[in-house]
Parts: structure tokens; sequence; C-alpha cells
């Protein structure tokens, strides 16, 4: 499979796969509208029910939803989208194929978001609304992941599928360690929010997720959108004890959107050091210090043991405000 076509070129090439004719489209996407953006620091910070089950894992995120359905268990695989259609590799990414253009490749997801027949009818699903997500509930898988060759698949499964667009390459703070705008978390926070809300409405308890808004296509700054994922998973009073199992699955391992952000800066404070500001597009050598990878950093925000110290600090916050509470309630009697 050549990473270098469009996916509708790909989706043809997976087509060639059944010579009587393409594949049926075996479900219709539905567009959600989204939310107003709520700021974070409005959640409720109070654990009720039990926790999900949380799982690193290298792998790749579709792989690892159809081996639950080996199970018994359909799950959805949250997605990271181009916003404007499916599968396109945006334009300033041009020499590695995005998981979604890929994922396209493998399977009739364009199909689904774009094919219509005889009495039937594709509502408007682009752009994606700004906080909003496309869901599909049965997107064919005919071929395995790159790593397994793009092996065919026997016998041919199907999984629910879930949109959503990141926000591409917002600013962040130093080393991409936060957010430099808390407008662009709260974005960030809405279109999870949006994605869970989406899996829950259709009854799905159980989620797969990949690099979501991380890596060469979005440059989020990981520990930050780890951080948003375990908050609302937590503390938010729509998800807390809501959902059984949560999976983050990376492809590679050694993926370090924190690296890429390292040696970006250092990149350009060689050329400021070097008076070459003008030549923008000639990278620097990389930065020589060490930086955490992606999977790393999700290993570390979703330990249980990290778990249990927030949940304790949640509750002692809880505790100390209750108290607060008590001795002004006791002052204004």
């Amino acid at each position: 499979m050549d990473a270098g076509n469009s996916p509708q070129h790909t989706a043809g090439e997976t087509e060639n796969l059944f010579p009587f004719g393409p594949p049926p489209v075996l479900s219709r996407p539905i567009s959600y509208e989204g939310t107003r953006v709520i700021a974070r620091n409005t959640v409720q910070r109070t654990l009720i029910g039990k926790l999900p089950k949380f799982r690193v894992v290298h792998n790749d995120p579709v792989t690892v939803a159809l081996d639950y359905a080996k199970s018994g268990f359909r799950v959805p695989f949250i997605c990271a989208a181009n916003r404007f259609a499916p599968g396109e590799r945006h334009d300033d990414q041009r020499d590695r194929p995005t998981y979604e253009e890929d994922f396209c490749g493998r399977s009739n997801l364009v199909d689904t978001l774009t094919r219509t027949g005889p009495g039937t009818y594709v509502p408007r699903l682009y752009p994606i609304p700004a906080t909003g997500g496309i869901f599909s509930d049965r997107v064919v898988v005919y071929l395995g992941p790159r790593g397994d060759n793009y092996q065919k698949l026997d016998p041919i499964p199907d999984l629910p599928v879930v949109l959503v667009h990141p926000v591409r390459k917002p600013p962040v703070q130093g080393y991409g360690t936060k957010y430099q705008h808390q407008t662009d978390e709260e974005v960030m926070g809405e279109k999870i929010r949006e994605a869970l809300h989406i899996c829950l409405h259709h009854n799905y308890d159980r989620i797969v997720i990949g690099d979501f808004g991380l890596g060469d296509g979005f440059h989020h700054p990981p520990q930050a959108v780890a951080e948003i994922w375990r908050e609302l998973l937590l503390f938010n009073c729509h998800f807390r004890g809501r959902f059984e199992s949560v999976d983050f699955a990376f492809i590679d391992p050694v993926q370090s959107t924190t690296k890429w952000f390292r040696d970006e800066r250092h990149r350009r404070n060689e050329e400021t050091r070097i008076g070459d500001s003008a030549s923008t597009s000639r990278a620097g050598p990389p930065c020589s210090q060490p930086a955490p990878t992606d999977m790393a950093i999700f290993e570390s925000v979703f330990d249980e043991k990290e778990i249990e110290r927030v949940l304790q600090h949640a509750a002692s916050i809880d505790s100390h405000l209750l108290l607060m509470n008590s001795h002004f309630r006791s002052f204004e009697a």
C-alpha cells in the first residue's frame, strides 16, 4: 500500500479485493454538533462509582478494538480526524500518512462517510463542527495494520468509529509541557468530552484511543492531553463510573512529541544564534537532551499509584472545602 496515495485511491485498491462490486456500507454516519466550551475548573472533583480499567499498550488501536470484539465486546475507536475530508493529509504533512489516512486504506471508512445509494441520504458531515464529531457504528476493516504488512482479515470484522478533529499545532509553553493559552486546553477538553458523550449515547462503555492530538499531525503537549483524559474520566459527573475500560494504544512506542518540541526550539535558538533567521525551513541539529516518549507519559499519568495519588489529593481538597463550608455556616448562624 503506497503511503503517497490518497485515501480515496487506496480505498479503491481495497475495493479491488471484491471483484463483484464494492462492499456494502453497513451503517450511516451521524454528525454531532458538540456543545459550548466549558472550562475544566467547573468540573466537580468528587469520585462516584468504580474506576475504569486503564491500559496503555504498544499496539495498533484498531487491532486492540477488534480484539475486544473476539471476546464479545464491540468497542469504538476514537480517531483523530482531518476536519475537512475523510483521511486527507494535512497540507504541511507530506512525508507520512496520518493514522486516519492509513485506516481509510484498510477499511470502508471513506465509503461509509461519502457513498450514497438509491433512496439514501448522507447528511453534510464536513467540515466537522469545531467541538463536534462523526459517529459510524459499523466500519468494515479488510486489512490488518502496516506492521502486519496489511494482511487480509478473514473473517472480515467491523467496529464503531468516532471521528473528532483536534486543533492542529496549538502554541505551547517551553518544551511542550503545557498549552500556552488556556482556551486551547479548554477546546481540547471539549472535543474529548464530545467523543466520550458520543460513545455513551450509543451505549458503549469501553473505548480505545490512539495517539489522539499527538505526533507529527497535531503537536499537542502530551502531558496535558493525558491529564485532560484522566480528569474527565475520573471526575466529570457525566463520565465517572460509566466506563468499564479505556485503552490508549500507541503504534510507535518511541514516538516523542516532547522531543519534537525540544528539537524545534533548539533549531530556532541555533538560527537566532547564527543570525540565520530567514532559513526557517532548514532543520538544525537535534537537541541531545533526552525526552520522554508519548507512551511513557501516558503510562505515568495512568499508573495505578498515580491514579490513587490523584484521587487522594482530590478527596483531601473536598474535605477541606466541606470543613470551610461548615465553619462558614456556623459563623452565619
